[in-house]
């Protein structure tokens, strides 16, 4: 790692996750790219930025994962593409990338030295890598009944990084610095971290003033019983909206118990070939807008209005300011929308999250100005009831996600053979998402729907191959852009 933040050496660590954001979405979606493609998306400033971002990568995602490929385009060299086979990587790899956001190297030292801190005195401390094999050493180390005063805790992190130095130095490369312990444990410092650990647990009031390490919430479980809170934690995280709170608490359970039962975790996960559950690729993308979904979540739950910069097309950055309403995903394809009143536009839309970046809170927003779409505020009013209320409103009539100014009643004939005709009624029930079927005769159906996209009928209709044909009068638009898909996948496939 890098001396200080504001060194030429290249560091490992990632300050603004944004930067890397926006490259490794890319890369997901769109399966393969070269540098020269990321810079002219503006996805990267220049190819040397490029390259710094890759390493930052590298550091967090196994090489198996991020290929490099020789492409056979004409004046293209290399490109960069994900894995995406779940079977080949059925592993939620993306999830690394946040491993050391928004840290520099005197967060590390800090951490490092506050847990020595709070070990016992009197045992020589020394890293795992260089501990007997008589692993109650280790134990007796862990006796976490220190407690110090802020103060205190100054002056013992200095002693602590001072008698680490060697330690610092060869693993990291910081020299020794009598100064830069006293610039790195100050008051304000301290007191900031201390109050960080104590908001997330890791620290608690132990007297007035004073601090210790929370309880080991762990510590009356053995082997098995953690291995069962890593699969639960495991299958939770798996079928959650958010994923990374629970896969660092996997994480944590893991690096528990190797600690602990090294002999019975040995022989239970490091052996497995496997891991119990597949990640889901339609949701591994998902993974790295985990903290933008936070972030939006915290809004609509503290009826905040929020700021934050939204990725057009062309790849330009906008800025917007908006109140979030509701977290929507589309489960057809994976992707994740925000339901919310745009300031700019005065009006209700439905923006993407993975366009979404450097979410903020808006501040100086009196009540009025943020509930201006609401008729008859006052301080009474129950805010999220509108939330619900306008979000049911205006998503009525929308058959999956995209949001219209007007309702367009679309026809669609179907034709069922004899022998397959109940079981394709039963689909159709189960699929459409609201309408009205109405039965012919002879294998024939009508079935019309009222929607503010017609457009997002599509895949639904193309489903039901040669059986559905759109109504040509009613809707000319729509017809035509299904006969033009049909022709271009027989194109493909050599037909024409």
């Amino acid at each position: 790692m890098a001396k200080t933040k504001n060194t030429h050496v290249f560091q490992s660590d990632i300050k603004h996750y944004d930067k890397i954001r926006d490259i490794l979405r890319y890369l997901y979606m769109f399966g393969s790219s070269s540098k020269e493609e990321l810079v002219k998306k503006k996805l990267s400033k220049s190819i040397s930025s490029f390259y710094d971002t890759k390493q930052r990568i590298e550091n967090y995602i196994d090489g198996e994962y991020l290929q490099e490929h020789k492409s056979n385009e004409k004046g293209s060299g290399k490109k960069y593409r994900f894995m995406y086979d779940p079977f080949v990587c059925p592993v939620n790899y993306l999830a690394e990338t946040y491993q050391n956001c928004s840290y520099v190297i005197d967060d590390f030292i800090f951490y490092f030295c506050l847990m020595q801190s709070f070990t016992d005195p009197e045992f020589h401390q020394l890293p795992y890598e260089y501990a007997p094999d008589d692993y109650s050493d280790i134990d007796d180390c862990m006796s976490f009944d220190q407690e110090f005063t802020i103060t205190e805790l100054i002056t013992t992190l200095q002693i602590v990084f001072d008698t680490n130095q060697e330690l610092l130095e060869y693993l990291n490369d910081i020299s020794g610095n009598a100064e830069h312990s006293e610039l790195l444990f100050t008051l304000p410092k301290v007191r900031a971290r201390i109050s960080e650990l104590k908001d997330i647990g890791i620290l608690v009031n132990a007297k007035e003033d004073k601090y210790r390490l929370a309880d080991d919430i762990f510590k009356n479980l053995d082997a098995n019983e953690l291995t069962d809170l890593k699969l639960m934690s495991q299958f939770f995280y798996n079928c959650s909206f958010l994923t990374i709170p629970g896969y660092y608490l996997s994480s944590t359970i893991n690096e528990y118990a190797q600690a602990n039962f090294v002999s019975e975790i040995d022989s239970f996960y490091n052996k497995q070939d496997n891991p119990v559950f597949f990640y889901k690729n339609t949701r591994l993308q998902n993974v790295i807008d985990d903290d933008v979904a936070w972030s939006i979540l915290s809004a609509i739950h503290s009826t905040d209005a929020i700021k934050y910069k939204y990725r057009t097309k062309s790849g330009t950055l906008k800025d917007c300011t908006a109140l979030p309403m509701k977290l929507v995903i589309d489960y057809q394809y994976g992707r994740q929308y925000f339901f919310c009143y745009d300031y700019d536009f005065k009006g209700f839309i439905m923006q993407r999250l993975s366009s979404v970046s450097e979410v903020t809170v808006a501040k100086n927003m009196k009540p009025s100005q943020r509930f201006e779409f609401i008729e008859g505020y006052t301080k009474d009013t129950d805010i999220h009831k509108v939330y619900l209320d306008t979000y049911s409103q205006r998503i009525e009539k929308v058959w999956n996600i995209a949001m219209g100014e007007s309702l367009t009643d679309v026809l669609i004939h179907f034709h069922f053979a004899p022998e397959s005709y109940s079981k394709q009624l039963s689909r159709l029930k189960a699929t459409r998402h609201h309408g009205i079927i109405v039965e012919l005769g002879d294998g024939n159906i009508d079935y019309t729907v009222s929607v503010q996209n017609e457009l997002e009928l599509v895949p639904w209709i193309r489903s039901y191959g040669a059986s559905a044909i759109v109504d040509k009068t009613s809707n000319p638009y729509l017809a035509e852009r299904l006969k033009n898909d049909w022709k271009e996948a027989l194109t493909q496939y050599g037909a024409f």
